[in-house]
């Protein structure tokens, strides 16, 4: 196409346009974006409360403020209509730290207009946040093995008591801020409850306790193997001789006791029973209240020398005696 057709076509634009016309057209754009720049500049105002401020750590930092931090937003823009529409949920800011903005035993302060990742609507602009500053504190994240302790609450009747508690794993792998994880030296299982009418071992599935401080347990649960014994047993001791306290009347003797052994049932607690062999009990009879000769039947008494251990039965319960001439 000839200078002159092309002249021709593009006649109709005035020529105070069509005159070098990529220059006035980035000229326009400034001009628009001037304007643009200027209008939300001389806009209204209106504050934005409880917008919450997320904060994300890196793999070997954790943060160790538990609570959501939230600041308001001055924001401006050109219709109050719209400004009265915004929520805080319109805005979302985020900050991001990175393993080398961690500095041991020191707060991390960061201007939130300069260092976080703020959504706002288009054509709003933040002009100040109050705080203008958040300050971080930080920890470095470890882990480590401690052992758990089993706990309980109830109780089992007189007669059981709880043994051995075996748990399945013994131990758990804790995560965290260092400086909270290191004093601990083991954790504990939420209560086993007891009842009274527990008397056979039991299997437990245990939730482990929550340590608290963003401290992580895995697993989070233990097994518990619970043994019951019965506290108090009894046991019964064959064959245990009688002895005889004190003398008959004067010129008299004891000639004959029939029978000369018995049978002591014993009841107490079961780890002492388990060890006792038969002479720590000693059943006798009184013969000082008799004083004429001939066979007598007389009840038996019996001592016992452990702790915790009582006679629950003698058998048989009477024995006969025979008293006769000293000199016989």
């Amino acid at each position: 196409m000839s200078e002159e057709n092309r002249q021709m076509k593009f006649s109709w634009i005035p020529g105070i346009i069509r005159h070098d016309y990529l220059r006035k057209l980035i000229a326009l754009c400034f001009a628009l974006l001037v304007w643009w720049k200027i209008s939300i500049q001389i806009g209204i105002e209106e504050i934005v409360r409880n917008v919450p401020v997320q904060i994300a750590t890196s793999e070997q930092t954790v943060n160790l403020d538990e609570d959501i931090r939230y600041v308001d937003l001055t924001v401006r823009g050109r219709s109050q209509k719209r400004l009265n529409l915004l929520s805080p949920n319109d805005f979302k800011i985020e900050i991001e730290i990175g393993d080398n903005e961690y500095v041991p035993g020191k707060p991390l302060t960061v201007k939130i207009l300069k260092s976080a990742s703020i959504t706002k609507p288009f054509g709003i602009s933040i002009t100040r946040t109050s705080p203008e500053i958040v300050s971080i504190y930080l920890d470095k994240k470890a882990a480590k093995e401690v052992p758990v302790n089993a706990r309980f609450t109830g109780m089992t009747s007189e007669d059981y008591a709880c043994g051995e508690v075996k748990l399945i794993p013994e131990k758990v792998k804790i995560t965290g801020p260092e400086s909270i994880i290191s004093p601990i030296i083991r954790v504990h299982t939420d209560p086993i409850f007891l009842d009274p009418k527990t008397i056979e071992d039991f299997e437990y599935l245990a939730k482990i306790s929550e340590a608290g401080g963003k401290v992580k347990v895995f697993p989070p649960k233990v097994t518990a193997h619970v043994e019951i014994y019965r506290k108090f047993d009894t046991r019964i001791f064959s064959g245990v001789p009688i002895s005889v306290l004190g003398n008959p009347g004067a010129g008299w003797s004891v000639k004959k006791i029939a029978p000369a052994h018995v049978e002591i049932t014993a009841g107490g607690i079961k780890s002492s029973l388990e060890v006792m062999n038969g002479s720590e009990i000693s059943p006798f009879t009184d013969v000082t209240s008799l004083k004429e000769p001939g066979v007598h039947k007389v009840k038996l008494q019996c001592f016992v020398n452990v702790p915790g251990i009582k006679i629950n039965s003698i058998s048989p319960a009477e024995v006969e005696i025979e008293i006769s001439d000293a000199k016989k």
